[in-house]
């Protein structure tokens, strides 16, 4: 790779045959596990209560099924579970920081979900690093933290910042998420310079032999750095030059600076570029790759073709974003090296951020149908729980009742019980539809900015009366397949029902869903102003919306009045009263946002944050950036905030409804 920019961001450089056994898994994604418990690895023990909750069925796992494909993993690592449904070693090893003691965790059983009892009791009161991810498979292809500039022959390529130029280890313990319903870690790269390889890996793909490769990582916790990488890389921590490399990179840098919308997506990085497609960018009908739990995938034939995928690691198959030759200039043949690295690229570049649970490489070029069964396989391990960097959105929202055609009103000025008996959509009639990080909702009533509660357990009618929400609070939002939602409450885990033609007030008290339980979610539009906490000025849509939106005006009144628009995926958009014209985070968010858009397209798109003071932020879907009132509300709003973490006074707002 050639020299590392000063400017703390790094530029980068410029088949066999399926066997039967693979439908056999494919068929038995929805059977039994058979798989019993044996004996585990050191520093690991099964709790009486993890076993409790251990799921009776399984989907095969990962690397089971790639062997059945003809494509043997050659490299597997996770933090969260084994995948071969025979392993039961060692999954990954911690260091805590209060004695530099270490400690191996592995899966509660073979072929099981990690036990993290150990760790959490290991770490407990101290900081504790993942120092090595350990391979599953029998190459025994372990990966430290990754060596840097510290290893001989190594010196050519960037530094760590750990002793004599190695990179760091990520902390154990920042990602929690759930499994199959039982706690375990994933790994956070949140910071320069951490990363993991072992430099001369066995059996692994090299030259242009046929490789595959799968990851489960997220879009919570991505970059534009470079490079957040899972697969090959050079032995040397070296640029070995243009198709040296072939490794799956999940981020927001489009190197080629030809890509549409604001990522992040899955990628090769095949040395000297981050490729989309043999031309650098993304298909345009793909603006950006999202989820919790994203499955991103590669394959590379090594002179032909390279394929992408990704998925959703909670639901879903794959949708394949590009497959078709090679880059040209060098990248045909492949010129792979023998290095597995986690969170660096090639030449141990250390700005790239990401999260990682589990991946694999194989040998040789997966089918189509091994990867959609490794996908299902994903789907069924029940990940989950995964709110790193994930805020609490809201929409404005009324809900009509099926029982009766009627709206959900919040009767009393939200004094009396909820009630589906409004025949039109009013401010009694209007919600927060409060979405938590965890994927629950809350229902805020305008009619007094009281949440909706379950009242009394759920044994009484909802009512809207509480300033802070807890389990009575709580609900899940229940989509049904003829496009209706139901909401169950989380204080009896019962449906709300509007009972006996809708006469009767709202309570969570049935078991099944029927027409009482089922509502039409209508997405409001409301007016509404923004009052900036930088300077407590209303935001304008200056010069009649002419000139960008600004925060410097001590009163609402047209010009600072827009129309809170719900979009159907929870987002919305704001129409400014002040020409019509609907806000647009501009240039892909580089530029000040301004009301001069027609319609609603992804700059015109914002998630609504709801912030814990009781303040909300915008999220750009141009960017994802934060919207902030640039300069203490001195100059124009502009969505360049680039972390929910990052939400200060400059990026929070009151919310008025007019």
């Amino acid at each position: 790779m050639p020299p590392h920019s000063t400017t703390g961001r790094r530029p980068r450089r410029a088949a066999p045959r399926l066997l039967v056994a693979v439908v056999v898994m494919i068929l038995a994604a929805l059977g039994a596990n058979t798989a019993t418990a044996t004996a585990t690895p050191a520093g690991t023990a099964r709790t009486a209560a993890e076993a409790a909750v251990r799921p009776a069925a399984a989907a095969p796992l990962p690397c089971d099924v790639y062997a059945s494909g003809g494509t043997p993993c050659v490299a597997a690592y996770s933090t969260t579970r084994a995948l071969f449904a025979a392993y039961s070693g060692p999954l990954y090893q911690i260091q805590r920081a209060s004695d530099s003691s270490r400690l191996n965790i592995g899966p509660a059983s073979a072929g099981g979900v990690v036990d993290s009892a150990p760790q959490t009791s290991f770490c407990s009161g101290t900081t504790c690093t993942i120092t090595e991810l350990y391979d599953q498979t029998s190459n025994a292809n372990h990966m430290p933290i990754s060596a840097g500039t510290s290893c001989a022959g190594c010196s050519h390529g960037i530094p760590g910042p750990g002793p004599n130029g190695s990179d760091i280890g990520v902390n154990a313990m920042a990602l929690p998420v759930t499994v199959g319903g039982r706690p375990a870690y994933g790994a956070l790269f949140n910071a320069q310079g951490m990363g993991y390889r072992i430099q001369n890996a066995k059996n692994v793909p090299t030259g242009a032999q046929p490789e595959g490769i799968y990851m489960l990582t997220s879009s919570n916790v991505t970059s534009d750095g470079c490079c957040f990488d899972f697969g090959s890389g050079e032995t040397d921590n070296t640029d070995d030059g243009n198709g040296t490399m072939n490794a799956i990179y999940y981020g927001t840098d489009c190197w080629t600076k030809n890509c549409t919308g604001p990522g992040p997506w899955v990628g090769g990085d095949l040395e000297n570029g981050m490729f989309f497609s043999d031309t650098g960018a993304n298909p345009t009908s793909i603006p950006g790759e999202y989820g919790s739990f994203l499955s991103a995938w590669e394959k590379n034939n090594g002179t032909t073709n390279f394929t992408l995928k990704y998925g959703n690691g909670q639901q879903g198959g794959l949708t394949q974003s590009y497959s078709g030759p090679l880059p040209p200039n060098g990248y045909n043949p492949m010129k792979v090296q023998p290095s597995i690295e986690l969170g660096t690229g090639g030449d141990n570049s250390i700005w790239g951020n990401g999260e990682f649970f589990e991946g694999a490489v194989t040998a040789g070029y997966p089918s189509d149908a091994t990867e959609n069964a490794v996908q299902a396989g994903l789907v069924t391990a029940g990940y989950a729980n995964n709110v790193t960097g994930v805020p609490t959105t809201a929409s404005v929202v009324s809900l009509k009742a099926h029982a009766n055609g009627k709206y959900v009103d919040a009767a009393g000025n939200g004094g009396s019980a909820l009630i589906a008996d409004a025949a039109s959509i009013g401010k009694n009639q209007t919600f927060d539809l409060i979405t938590n990080p965890d994927g629950t909702t809350g229902l805020r009533a305008h009619a007094n900015n009281q949440l909706v509660t379950a009242d009394n357990a759920g044994a009484s009618p909802l009512i809207a009366n509480r300033a802070t929400a807890g389990p009575w609070e709580t609900f899940d939002l229940i989509h049904n397949a003829d496009g209706s939602v139901s909401l169950r409450a989380h204080a009896d885990n019962q449906f709300v029902t509007a009972a006996n033609g809708g006469t009767s007030p709202l309570i969570a008290n049935k078991t099944t869903i029927g027409p009482a339980e089922e509502f039409d979610l209508v997405h409001d539009t409301v007016p509404v102003s923004f009052r900036a906490h930088a300077d407590n000025q209303f935001v304008t849509a200056d010069n009649a919306g002419a000139s960008p939106l600004i925060a410097n005006r001590a009163s609402a009144g047209p010009w600072e009045t827009f129309d809170l628009v719900g979009n159907a995926d929870g987002s919305v958009s704001l129409r400014a009263h002040a020409d019509n014209q609907f806000v647009t985070a501009d240039n892909a968010g580089a530029s000040p946002l301004i009301a001069n858009r027609a319609s609603a397209g992804l700059w015109e798109t914002f998630d609504l944050i709801d912030n814990a003071d009781g303040s909300v932020s915008l999220r750009a879907h141009a960017n994802r950036d934060i919207v902030t009132a640039e300069n203490a509300g001195a100059a124009a709003l502009i969505a360049n905030r680039t972390s929910v973490t990052a939400i200060g006074s400059w990026e929070s707002f009151d919310l008025i409804y007019d």
